[in-house]
């Protein structure tokens, strides 16, 4: 078949505003084999307002719940100012991160979202580390929910509390004993959808100043955990553990004995 001069002038328009609208606009584009435009990564990040995230993970929390929620509210975003590839982000598969990943109550899904955001627009391992430390210690040790939407689902008042534990299981139990609520209630579903938005906020406030040169890690361990860790972690004379939670969420029975012990064995 021959075409004219214009049928492929215009191809070659059809073409170009194709891949304008397309990830492969995005600088240092390549390709797979069959020619399908690879996205570069990690992508690209823009300066976002953090009220905005706040609502916008309040309202998405009742389509796909907590780290559905938290990351949907950055990729909209981005999908609203870049289009694509954040458009086409298959963002339901985060519903899996509910109730601490199906239900399982470890790893709470606001976290588990906000975490996944850092490692899309972050290269670098001990930077990705560094931001997911803050967020996490943030999480742990501030009173939480704080956000409060202008048009709630549910119009009470929502009790804070510490979780001292990224876990689901904790956080939701310690929020109940505070509260007075049982899980799986509205007052329940109300609170983990305002601690959606609080913690999307606060990924956006951190992703904001890394991208501006500006974060500075502001938070450390609990005094017991840094007491623990010269004894349990790597580089330590026993080594036989990991994590970085406060270690008495979980190991509220140790004696300060045994605090007291390890601190004399690791001098």
């Amino acid at each position: 078949m021959t075409l004219t001069r214009r049928e492929v002038l215009g191809a070659v328009g059809i073409a170009a505003g194709s891949c304008a609208l397309s990830s492969c606009a995005m600088e240092g584009m390549g390709s797979f084999q069959d020619g399908t435009p690879k996205p570069v990564f990690p992508w690209r990040y823009a300066e976002l307002d953090p009220d905005i995230t706040a609502q916008r993970a309040y309202s998405n929390y009742k389509k796909g719940y907590c780290m559905y929620a938290t990351f949907k509210s950055v990729t909209s975003q981005l999908a609203d100012k870049y289009g694509e590839p954040y458009r086409s982000f298959p963002v339901n598969m985060m519903i899996y991160g509910a109730g601490g990943v199906a239900g399982w109550g470890s790893l709470c899904g606001a976290v588990n979202g906000s975490a996944a955001l850092v490692g899309l627009f972050v290269k670098k391992e001990d930077e990705i580390k560094q931001l997911v430390d803050e967020l996490f210690l943030w999480y742990q040790q501030t009173e939480l929910p704080v956000y409060v939407p202008q048009k709630p689902a549910l119009n009470i008042e929502i009790a804070r509390s510490v979780s001292s534990s990224v876990l689901c299981h904790v956080s939701c139990t310690r929020w109940c004993k505070v509260s007075g609520h049982k899980t799986f209630t509205n007052p329940q579903k109300e609170r983990c959808k305002r601690l959606s938005a609080d913690t999307a906020k606060k990924t956006v406030e951190i992703l904001n100043a890394h991208f501006a040169s500006r974060f500075s890690a502001a938070l450390q361990h609990d005094e017991k955990t840094r007491q623990c860790m010269p004894c349990h972690t790597k580089g330590s004379k026993l080594q036989n553990t990991r994590g970085k939670m406060e270690c008495n969420s979980c190991h509220s029975s140790l004696a300060d004995e045994h605090m007291n012990k390890g601190n004399e064995q690791s001098v």
